[in-house]
Order: structure tokens, then C-alpha cells, then sequence
């Protein structure tokens, strides 16, 4: 398709002008002469028949046409440098960059192994699990995982990945010290540990005990693979679920004390649309959220074919109902 547009040369000339307001600082910038500078921005006025710029005393001003034009042509060549930079990341011996949320990091990612690596093959992979800033997608990172939805983020590709559905459980220790709850509303009398999502807890008791958690021995931490690993030692009930929670359920490191669930966080994967366009970042977005979803598959199609979860102190034939 034939572009009707002007050189390229002419093009970066005025831009580089309109931005200096100055010949001579253009034509440094561009490593170019002050003529050439100046026979372009000649062209690119004579291409459009019209002046661009008016002149005061040695200077160049832009004029309702050349602010026009800026607008455009300003925002091409940025998006042209934006391309040619990441296009020339991904190139032999290149680093991408995952930032993780790090209890999905260490509970999810690390278990699954090669969900990352296999992603980026021959990728130097740089894992981040920092908080992750609300404002704006981190500038240093090709692809985030959150349990925040982050609408607030523009230009962003965004996929669903799994959501995470709790349940009351402990540590077998704990009920060693703590009577063993036989209706949802005894579990204000233990204590409880939360996560990042500092409502689940309460959310939980409005809707099956008909209170809140106010009052309770709360714990909150701000990662939530040490709210696991607190409730591994004893530390308090926590609101588990068969994704972040899988080992310790399998090994009866945490055993429920309701079957009764609710929905606390869901888990998004994001990229900016620019970084998604190149071919290893795509690759790498789309690969991990395969994995995951086909592992979060797995994980439901299991807990549907599982028989009710009876509390431990409680034969399998007079388990109790929730009140």
C-alpha cells in the first residue's frame, strides 16, 4: 500500500525542531548540519504547501498547522522508538521480566515447574515478586500476575486465569488447644489469620454464622503463603482453598472445618498490548495462561468428584451440618 506521506528524514527534522524550537540544537540531536536541518524543514513545508513555523528573530515558533502536525507525527516516531526497543530486547541473550504476585509465585508457579521456563526458552527469566503498584503496569515488567483486576490499567492485555473459592480449615494442632467447632459461629472463638483480601474472613461469617469478625483474634499478613504458613503451625484458622492451599490439604497439614465456600480473589495475567505484540512475550502470556487454566481444570474437575470434606474429630457417618 502506497503511503502518501512525507520522508522520513523530513519528518524526524521537524520533529526535532518543533520540540527545540532551534536549528542548531535540532541539528545536534539528529548529528546532522544546520543546513541539512534546514533544507528539510524547507521540504517538508514546501511537501504540505505550507508554512509550518513562524519566524521571530532567529527563532521557529510552531503555528496552528505545525502543532497539528506534531500531535501525529509526535506520537509515531514515540511508537516507533517503543517498538524498535523492545524488538531489539528480544533479541540472543535477551531477559524478560515476570512479576508475580508471591504466594501464586510459591504456591502455584514454583509446584508447576516449568510453567515460566518453558514459556521463555532460551529467555533469561527475571521474577519479581515486589508489590505490585496500583497506578500504572510496572514500566520494568513484560507480564504481571495479581489478584487485583486492575482496571485502572490502559493499553493492557488481560486474561482470566483462576479464581480462588475458600473454606474454613486448621492445623490439627490447633484444635488440640481449641474446642472443636461444631457450627460456623464457634469459629469466632478461634483465632483468625488473613491474607492480602482483609474481608474474606468477615464475608465468610455474615453469610454462614450470621456475624462478622469484628472482635475476633484477627492476624493480618500481607502475603498470603505466610498466612498458610502460619496456619501450618498452629497460629490461627485460615480460609483455605485447594489452589494456593493443595499441599498442606493433601498431607493433612490443614484439615477443613466447613465445607461451606466463598469467593475470595480471582487471578488475572496482564501485558501491555505493545509488549504483547512481539513474538516472545505473546508466546510466553499465552503459554502461561494455558498452563494455569488447564491446571485450575484439573484442580475443579477433582474437588467435584471428592466426597464432602468431614471434620476430623467426627466420624464420617455423623458429620453435622452447618446450622
Amino acid at each position: 500500500m502506497h503511503r502518501n506521506i512525507p520522508p522520513l528524514n523530513a519528518i524526524r527534522a521537524f520533529e526535532a525542531v518543533a520540540r527545540h524550537e532551534h536549528l542548531g540544537h535540532a541539528a545536534d540531536e539528529l548529528n546532522v548540519t544546520h543546513s541539512a536541518v534546514s533544507q528539510q524543514i524547507k521540504h517538508i513545508e514546501e511537501w504540505f504547501e505550507q508554512e509550518l513555523f513562524s519566524r521571530v528573530k532567529g527563532r521557529l515558533y510552531l503555528n496552528s498547522a505545525g502543532q497539528e502536525l506534531l500531535k501525529g507525527y509526535g506520537s509515531a516516531l514515540d511508537l516507533m522508538q517503543n517498538t524498535t526497543d523492545l524488538l531489539l530486547r528480544r533479541g540472543p541473550g535477551e531477559h524478560m521480566t515476570l512479576h508475580c504476585d508471591p504466594a501464586f509465585l510459591s504456591k502455584v508457579i514454583m509446584p508447576l515447574g516449568d510453567v515460566a521456563r518453558s514459556a521463555a526458552s532460551g529467555v533469561t527469566l527475571d521474577v519479581k515478586t515486589a508489590s505490585i503498584a496500583h497506578t500504572a503496569f510496572p514500566d520494568a515488567a513484560d507480564i504481571v500476575i495479581d489478584h487485583n483486576q486492575h482496571r485502572n490499567w490502559h493499553n493492557v492485555h488481560r486474561e482470566h486465569l483462576l479464581d480462588i473459592h475458600g473454606f474454613p480449615a486448621c492445623a490439627p494442632s490447633l484444635l488440640e488447644r481449641y474446642p472443636p467447632p461444631t457450627r460456623p459461629l464457634d469459629l469466632r472463638r478461634m483465632p483468625l489469620l488473613h491474607g492480602a483480601d482483609r474481608d474474606s474472613w468477615n464475608s465468610w461469617l455474615v453469610e454462614f454464622a450470621g456475624s462478622t469478625s469484628a472482635g475476633c483474634a484477627n492476624t493480618y499478613y500481607d502475603d498470603f503463603s505466610m498466612t498458610i504458613n502460619a496456619a501450618v503451625r498452629g497460629r490461627g484458622a485460615i480460609l483455605a482453598d485447594p489452589v494456593l492451599c493443595e499441599f498442606e490439604l493433601e498431607t493433612g497439614q490443614l484439615v477443613p472445618l466447613f465445607n461451606n465456600t466463598i469467593h475470595e480473589v480471582s487471578y488475572y495475567a496482564f501485558c501491555t498490548n505493545l509488549k504483547y505484540s512481539t513474538r516472545t512475550v505473546r508466546r510466553a502470556f499465552d503459554s502461561i495462561v494455558e498452563i494455569l487454566r488447564t491446571h485450575d481444570s484439573k484442580i475443579r474437575a477433582l474437588e467435584k468428584n471428592k466426597e464432602p470434606a468431614h471434620r476430623p474429630w467426627e466420624a464420617p457417618s455423623v458429620a453435622q451440618k452447618l446450622d
